[in-house]
């Protein structure tokens, strides 16, 4: 595969160069209506004075440094404090098929932690994201942390804050990225994209740690797939002061899969379409008033078919739509209004009920198992809309800027099983049989007939809260001293609480180019919606039949169905909760070296009153029924805390056609609960020993110990190049991202006895470096006045190395080693 794989990108590199020149010599014949080469776009800008935090990638670098899966979040590789999953190379069928953005934590973060916007749209979802499982017979899998997303071919800028965020910006306890769309231009013009990858392109690693568990044990199929990302956008100028933006783009996952054994192996697809519809206008009002419109349409789609059934698609829906009207004005009191609204979509479809069957009978023919399954557990709606209504200004006073605004939104949350839906077993096998009700899969006379049923009434659980934001902030230059005083007011009636949050920041010059930044700040959370929906569901209840023997015949009959018992699920009740936030102190040194920019800064980080779970408690209640049961009960609470302290180093430059970008983070993260559903480590694990190096240790110690496993490697690396050659035609990113090994002390698997108690052993355990660099090319083999022609080729783990050694999997041991997409652009 690897010689195969070298010769492909061979070949192909070969055939663009020798159409470059072969189509470049014709078309420089012809005038062009090409301008002047450009000046490259530095990789990224590190903001000034007290925005040491903020970060922003300009279009031309999001052009050249995207992969080809089209993943906006993936840029941010390129910076220190944001970190990705450590399984992320992994190459499993389920994580090909998957389309949607990478998670990611900044500044210690937790992945749900962070405030996500697209042109200040809220994409944060404050649903349950925790569940993976899309054959889940009650919860949906198609929710994720951010819950709208873009293709990086309609994004013009991104900005990233991960420190010393100005008291603009709220609900976040990570950091803050806004992902914004470029505008129309005032000239008529247009492009059209294509790109495709696929199994054929992608040489697939196997670490030790998997060889080893193989044991010599023949491989399994390799993961076999086909991508494809289409895209289109024109550029209308209607007069002068007003513009137009239209532009759509598709991405396409087909993987193939296969049935288990039993039910004979064969093959079959399933796929994912991520689709982006963008309309966008601008329209000078005057000189100093501009109106933007904008709405979005991105839905999304995942198929899910369980190998050890049939007739079980599930199809997971995601993403949704939003729209945005703003007004700007910039003359000497700035302002601006903003009334938004976003939908997003995260419920499922799948079969209506459930049926197990003995495989011997007709209807269950399908397996060679003793019971075969068919079918699913119905559709579940869920959706979470906001509407948003913000005003922001800012002055001139005295020595001085004053900035303000203000910020509401309604956010409703809904979840519903818009059906009953049921899921038959217990089969009564017998030439006997005989079905008073007719045939179906629950009776086959003669053959079977199906005893029980679990029932999973139909229900709707509706969430409402209201958010209401004030903000103001005072900047003043005092000599060589810069300071920033602010202060952020939140409040969501969910939780009732009023949070005030103070953010100061100076920045004092050293000396030419040098200047020295510190902040202290702090920064409150949002509500988390998951427990108050899943408090509203109902009870369970299972119902059986027997049949009724007379004459050697045994019937059996719709009406004889009785209830047979009721269970409480689960519950998750509500409680009086404080909002979680999130302390900093942040200094900073910036100034010029070798004809760049420099930073070195620190954050420093603690998190407290962040949400976890209580400890699991047995209660007794009463059901519908009138009956009383047992259930196991928890409680949310404030028990979570996290800790995080990171050291960075960063150095930028643009010269000419190209920009370079390094640097390096040293951090330490401590998190008590990985995520709302789980107990603290801080209460679960309060009165737990360990034997650790032959001695017996708490394990509160160990805890604090440790390295948090996930979105948290100690050491980082990135450095990142984009050039531009041959009169521009030819575009080239390489960039890199290496994070070193690290030891956690994690459980042995072994125990031993010490004065008559037996106590897990602990000991070290090390997580081996990863490596992972990228190149990016794009060729432009024909400049006409036509337009232009270009080819692309993004290839990512150019070193072929294995993502993860560590990992070690028998059924999927597959990992992404070097992988390509290659494409074409036409613009005119």
């Amino acid at each position: 595969m690897h010689l195969r794989l070298s010769a492909s990108l061979a070949a192909i590199a070969f055939g663009l160069l020798a159409a470059g020149t072969a189509q470049a010599q014709q078309a420089e014949a012809l005038p062009e209506t090409v301008a002047e080469g450009e000046k490259a776009a530095p990789s990224y800008e590190l903001q000034p004075g007290n925005d040491t935090g903020t970060t922003i990638i300009r279009e031309q670098e999001i052009k050249a440094r995207a992969p080809g899966s089209g993943d906006v979040n993936q840029l941010l590789k390129a910076l220190p404090t944001v970190q990705f999953d450590r399984a992320e190379g992994r190459a499993s069928r389920e994580d090909l098929q998957d389309l949607r953005p990478a998670d990611i934590s900044i500044s210690g973060g937790r992945i749900y932690d962070n405030l996500i916007t697209i042109d200040g749209i809220d994409a944060n979802s404050r649903l349950d994201i925790t569940q993976d499982n899309p054959q889940h017979f009650a919860e949906p899998a198609g929710n994720s942390a951010q819950n709208l997303w873009l293709d990086s071919n309609l994004v013009g800028e991104i900005v990233v804050r991960d420190s010393n965020v100005s008291a603009e910006f709220g609900r976040f306890t990570g950091g803050a990225l806004d992902i914004r769309t470029r505008d129309p231009r005032h000239k008529f013009g247009g492009s059209a994209t294509v790109s495709f990858t696929s199994d054929e392109l992608v040489d697939y690693r196997i670490s030790d740690a998997s060889r080893a568990a193989l044991n010599g044990a023949a491989l399994p199929d390799r993961p076999s797939f086909r991508k494809w990302r289409f895209g289109a956008s024109v550029d209308v100028p209607v007069s002068e002061d007003v513009a137009f933006l239209i532009a759509a783009n598709r991405s396409r996952a087909d993987v193939t899969y296969y049935r288990a054994a039993a039910y004979g192996g064969s093959s079959y697809g399933q796929s994912s379409v991520s689709d982006n519809i963008m309309l966008r206008g601008v329209a000078d009002l005057s000189p100093s008033l501009k109106l933007t419109a904008q709405f979005t349409y991105s839905p999304y789609e995942s198929e899910s078919s369980a190998d050890n059934g049939i007739d079980n698609l599930v199809t997971s829906k995601g993403g949704g739509l939003a729209g945005q009207l703003q007004l700007e004005n910039s003359g000497s009191t700035r302002w601006t209004l903003k009334a938004r609204f976003s939908h997003n979509d995260s419920g499922r479809t799948a079969s209506a009920n459930n049926y197990s069957i003995p495989s011997t009978s007709t209807n269950g023919a399908v397996c060679s198992s003793a019971n075969c399954t068919i079918g699913g557990f119905g559709n579940v709606d869920q959706w979470q809309d906001n509407f948003g209504l913000s005003f922001t200004a800012a002055r001139d006073i005295g020595p001085g800027e004053l900035r303000g605004g203000v910020d509401y939104q309604r956010i409703t949350a809904m979840r519903s099983r818009p059906e009953t839906n049921y899921a038959y077993s217990r089969a009564t096998s017998g030439t006997n049989i005989v079905c008073a009700s007719g045939e179906s899969l629950l009776c086959a006379t003669g053959q079977y007939a199906l005893g029980q049923y679990s029932e999973y009434r139909a229900y709707r659980a509706e969430v409402e809260l209201d958010s209401i934001a004030g903000w103001a902030e005072y900047s003043v230059k005092a000599g060589p001293v810069d300071l920033r005083g602010g202060v952020r007011y939140d409040y969501e009636s969910f939780l009732g609480n009023h949070n005030f949050a103070p953010r100061l920041s100076a920045t004092v010059d050293l000396w030419k180019g040098w200047s020295l930044t510190g902040g202290a700040n702090r920064y409150y959370g949002r509500s988390m919606l998951a427990y108050a929906l899943r408090e509203q569901y109902p009870d369970n209840f299972i119902y059986r039949r027997n049949g009724v023997s007379s004459g050697g015949r045994l019937t059996y009959s719709d009406s004889g169905w009785t209830l047979y018992s009721t269970t409480h699920s689960t519950s998750y009740a509500n409680a009086d909760l404080k909002t979680p936030y999130s302390d900093e102190l942040t200094g900073a040194v910036t100034g010029k070296v070798l004809g760049g920019t420099v930073r070195l800064k620190g954050v420093f980080r603690w998190a407290k009153d962040e949400f976890s779970r209580s400890v699991a408690t047995r209660v007794t209640g009463t059901l519908e029924t009138g009956a009383t049961t047992t259930y196991t009960l928890y409680t949310p609470n404030n028990d979570g805390r996290s800790r995080y302290r990171g050291g960075s180093l960063e150095w930028t430059r643009a010269f000419g056609k190209h920009s370079i970008a390094a640097n390096v983070n040293y951090s330490k993260a401590y998190t008590s609960n990985t995520d709302y559903l789980l107990t603290s480590d801080n209460v679960e694990d309060a009165d737990v020993m360990y034997v650790y190096n032959g001695q017996l240790v708490s394990a509160l110690s160990i805890l604090d110990q440790n390295q948090r496993l996930e979105f948290a490697s100690p050491f980082i690396a990135n450095m990142t190049w984009t050039g531009r050659w041959l009169d521009d035609r030819l575009t080239t990113n390489v960039n890199a991202r290496f994070r070193n090994g690290f030891d956690r002390i994690e459980d042995s698997g072994v125990n031993q006895t010490i004065n008559g108690v037996s106590y897990d052993v602990v000991a070290l355990r090390h997580y081996r470096a990863s490596l992972d660099m990228n190149l990016n090319a794009q060729l432009e083999v024909i400049r006409s006045r036509l337009g232009t022609l270009t080819l692309d080729a993004r290839i990512s783990n150019l070193l072929n190395r294995v993502p993860m050694q560590d990992y070690a999997l028998t059924s999927n041991p597959y990992q992404t080693g070097r992988s390509a997409w290659f494409g074409l652009s036409y613009k005119f």
